[in-house]
C-alpha cells in the first residue's frame, strides 16, 4: 500500500486535454441521461464526457451508474459515446512522459477467450528489441487465462512501479509499462458496479484509447469485429497519428496467422479497411494449438521460449505482430522486411535483453 501510495502522492500529473469539452455542456440530471440512452438515443459526446466524468469523481450513485451501463449495453455504445468515456478517463488519469514523439502501444481490448498466450506482450518486447519505443499500457486478466500483467509480473517486471521509475524505463530501457488500476485510479469509483454486473460494458472498450502517455501510434486488436470501427473513429475522433485495428477471422484479437485478418487503418486523413494475409508477412498459415497457455506462468515460459529464438507457431505469431506493429509506426513500407526485423531482434538477442534490463530498471 505504501507503493501504491508513492505513486498517487508522486507526480500525479492530471491529464486535463478536453476538460473545456466537458465543462461547456448543459449538463443532464443522472435520470435525464438514462432515460435518453434507455429510448434508444445517443448522448452527444459532450453529455457522455460530463456524466462519465461526475462518475469518476464519486458523484453517481452505484445504482445510476449500473442503470447507465445497462442502458448502454441494450442500445449499443455510438462513437461519440465511446470518445466522450475516453475524453473523461482521460482527464482523470495520470500521465507519463515520453523521451520522443514516435512511440507505440500493443495494448488491445481482450476478450477473445481464444486462451492464447500474451502475444500483444511478447510483440512489445520484440518490437523494442527492434529499436522501437513502446510505452504498454494493460491489466490482470478479465476474460483471458493471462493478463499483460500477470504475465510481466512472472517474467519479473515490477508492473506496481511508481511514475518516475515507468518514465526511467521508458528512457533507459525504451519500453515501459503501465498499469491500467495505478494509472486509471478513478476507475474505483465504477469498480464496485462493474464487479457486480458481471458482463461487458463500455470500460471495456476504453482502455486502449486512454493510453497513458498518450501514444500517438497503436496496434489494437479487437476481439468483437462489430467494435472495430467504432473504435476506430472514436479513436481517430480523439486524435492519433495512425492506429491499426486487427481482427482475425479465425476469432483472434491480433495478426493472425492461421486465416485472414481484417484491418482498418485510422489516420487524420480518415479510416482505411484492408485486410492481411499471413503470405504478406513471409510467414505459412498454421493452427494455434502452440500457442495455447493454461496460465500467466506458462505464458511466461513461452515467451521466454520466443525470446530465446525457439522455432514454431508462438514464434510466428509474434513475428507477424511485431512485423504489423513496425509497419504501423512507419519503420519499413513492406510487411515482409518488418517480419524480417522482428526475427532480426529475436534472433541476435535484443529482444531478451529488453525484457532483462526492463525487469531490473523496473524494480529499482
Amino acid at each position: 500500500m505504501a507503493r501504491r501510495g508513492a505513486l498517487w502522492g508522486l507526480k500525479c500529473r492530471i491529464r486535463r486535454t478536453h476538460q473545456a469539452q466537458i465543462r461547456g455542456v448543459d449538463r443532464l440530471s443522472h435520470s435525464e441521461v438514462i432515460a435518453k440512452v434507455r429510448s434508444g438515443t445517443d448522448l452527444a459526446l459532450e453529455e457522455m464526457a460530463a456524466a462519465i466524468g461526475e462518475m469518476m469523481k464519486g458523484d453517481w450513485s452505484d445504482d445510476d451508474i449500473g442503470s447507465l451501463l445497462i442502458a448502454l449495453n441494450e442500445k449499443g455504445p455510438s462513437v461519440d459515446e465511446i470518445a466522450g468515456a475516453a475524453t473523461a478517463m482521460r482527464s482523470h488519469m495520470i500521465t507519463i512522459e515520453s523521451p520522443n514523439e514516435a512511440f507505440i502501444d500493443t495494448c488491445g481490448t481482450g476478450g477473445d477467450r481464444s486462451g492464447t498466450f500474451n502475444i500483444s506482450t511478447a510483440t512489445a518486447l520484440v518490437i523494442a528489441g527492434a529499436g522501437v519505443t513502446v510505452a504498454k499500457h494493460g491489466n490482470r486478466s478479465v476474460t483471458s487465462k493471462s493478463g499483460s500483467a500477470d504475465v510481466l509480473s512472472r517474467l519479473g517486471v515490477n508492473i506496481e512501479a511508481d511514475v518516475p521509475t515507468i518514465e526511467k524505463c521508458l528512457n533507459e530501457v525504451g519500453i515501459c509499462f503501465c498499469f491500467a488500476p495505478l494509472m486509471h485510479g478513478s476507475m474505483k469509483h465504477v469498480a464496485p458496479v462493474r464487479k457486480k454486473l458481471g458482463e461487458p460494458t463500455i470500460f471495456n472498450l476504453l482502455g486502449p484509447l486512454c493510453n497513458p502517455a498518450n501514444a500517438p501510434y497503436q496496434l489494437l486488436g479487437v476481439g468483437r469485429p462489430e467494435y472495430r470501427e467504432l473504435l476506430a473513429s472514436a479513436l481517430q475522433k480523439l486524435g492519433t497519428t495512425k492506429a491499426v485495428f486487427v481482427t482475425g477471422r479465425d476469432g483472434m484479437d491480433e495478426v493472425t496467422i492461421s486465416d485472414v485478418t481484417d484491418v482498418i487503418i485510422a489516420t487524420p486523413a480518415g479510416l482505411v479497411p484492408i485486410v492481411w494475409q499471413p503470405e504478406e508477412f513471409g510467414i505459412e498459415r498454421q493452427g494455434k494449438e502452440g500457442m495455447l497457455v493454461e496460465g500467466p506462468e506458462e505464458s511466461a515460459a513461452m515467451i521466454r521460449r520466443v525470446l530465446s529464438g525457439e522455432k514454431g507457431g508462438a514464434r510466428d505469431i509474434v513475428v507477424i505482430n511485431a512485423a504489423a506493429a513496425l509497419w504501423t509506426i512507419g519503420k519499413i513500407d513492406s510487411l515482409s522486411e518488418c517480419a524480417r526485423l522482428a526475427e532480426i531482434a529475436i534472433d541476435s538477442g535484443a529482444a531478451e535483453a529488453t525484457l532483462t534490463k526492463l525487469a531490473e530498471v523496473s524494480r529499482g
